[in-house]
């Protein structure tokens, strides 16, 4: 008997407990105001900050979503050169340097110019084994894919990588240019 005492006290403690929480919330005439907010609103914008740069950038991240920016965007085109860059007078061979505009001087071997991509991407993977940085830049005017190792930021590091080509790769007509980020 005596438990059957205590599992009715226990139901008449959890029956008053359960009264007391969710009652006031029933009998409460002003509903709206238990599900207001305390977040601040949003501070206004400081004279400094251009709103239209943000726009501008929201514009732009939506079409590149829908695909309107890739027709616009290409790389550049690759340089054609039928032979070594000259050597800049105000940049040493065995250090890196800025040019006139401030970028970095850089050096970029061309080791070959393919009509066919195919022949280009192995060339590129052959590089590639051999632990050479090799890129591939398609030149739309002569549809050729033209074959490059680097950039390098001192000429004299793309002389001796040319010198390493030729040798154990044995490719030839190797051209040195000055390299140009896009």
């Amino acid at each position: 008997m005596e438990s059957n005492l205590k599992a009715r006290i226990i139901g008449a403690v959890t029956t008053v407990l359960a009264l007391a929480l969710i009652l006031p919330n029933v009998l409460q005439s002003d509903k709206e105001s238990a599900f207001l907010s305390e977040i601040p609103q949003k501070p206004s914008t400081p004279t400094w900050v251009d709103e239209s740069q943000n726009s501008r950038v929201r514009i732009e991240l939506d079409s590149l979503a829908k695909g309107e920016m890739i027709a616009s965007m290409k790389a550049p085109e690759p340089k054609i050169s039928k032979q070594d860059d000259p050597k800049l007078l105000h940049v040493a061979g065995e250090r890196s340097s800025l040019d006139e505009a401030g970028a970095a001087v850089a050096w970029s071997l061309q080791v070959g110019a393919f009509k066919d991509s195919k022949n280009a991407v192995k060339l590129r993977d052959k590089l590639r084994a051999h632990d050479f940085k090799g890129y591939l830049l398609k030149n739309s005017e002569t549809g050729l894919d033209h074959v490059y190792v680097g950039p390098m930021l001192q000429r004299s590091k793309a002389e001796q990588t040319r010198a390493l080509l030729e040798k154990d790769l044995l490719l030839k007509d190797i051209r040195l240019q000055q390299y140009k980020p896009e």
